[in-house]
């Protein structure tokens, strides 16, 4: 499928007024529907990009979201020197920004717009669905629970989950906690655990990049966002 791809500007909490993203289309006429792609810890690099462009050849709208303004970085010590001037309160401001820049689009179904995150993006896809009841879908890679976990009582929409086997910052207690918390809620979810995979498995640019595990979760965003969205 033919797409395009672009920066662009919407308005948002911010005190300029506004946030920028990475929005990428199908060149298809008709409406389709969205996604936020939420970043990692890095900033919106090339790989957010490409699963950005990856999405709208599915025929999704996808936005990922800059959550840093332009910064890049290398270092864990850099982006946790971001995040510690850029609240989550805040990111999730310009995340929900993104959503209602995606609702305006005249090419975007405004019901049927999901999110997916990686690491840090991956906890922020599970906040947007505890705070945001318009959510169709919501998609989460290695990211943090709630706190407090009980605030998934909120969900409206259905959870995908990937995980990794290896990951030394979110282990598979973590993962049972929300698969149990979930559960007892009621909330539709999906959730799976990639043995012997680290933390950032879906990361093609990093050598936390696994091959195999990252085809199949991809294959499980399609399908998810096929049920779901489409």
């Amino acid at each position: 499928m033919e797409i395009t791809s672009k920066m662009v500007d919407f308005p948002s909490a911010k005190l300029r007024g506004a946030t920028g993203g990475f929005l990428a289309t199908p060149k298809d006429a008709g409406k389709h529907p969205g996604v936020l792609v939420i970043q990692e810890i890095w900033g919106l690099v090339e790989n957010i990009k490409d699963i950005t462009q990856r999405l709208a050849k599915e025929d999704y709208v996808a936005l990922a979201v800059d959550l840093y303004d332009g910064k890049i970085v290398n270092s864990l010590e850099d982006g946790r020197s971001i995040r510690e001037k850029i609240s989550e309160d805040m990111m999730l401001k310009d995340i929900r920004a993104g959503f209602e820049y995606l609702k305006s689009l005249q090419n975007v179904k405004p019901s049927r717009i999901g999110s997916v995150g990686y690491c840090m993006g991956g906890g922020l896809s599970l906040r947007l669905a505890c705070e945001n009841s318009e959510l169709a879908a919501a998609v989460v890679f290695y990211g943090r629970n709630p706190s407090p976990i009980d605030l998934v009582k909120n969900i409206n929409c259905p959870i995908l989950g990937n995980y990794a086997g290896e990951d030394r910052g979110i282990t598979e207690a973590d993962v049972s906690l929300l698969k149990d918390t979930l559960k007892k809620y009621g909330k539709t979810h999906d959730i799976k655990i990639y043995p012997g995979a680290p933390h950032g498995f879906f990361n093609d640019t990093r050598e936390s990049y696994r091959p195999e595990a990252a085809k199949d979760a991809w294959q499980r965003v399609l399908n998810f966002y096929s049920k779901y969205l489409q």
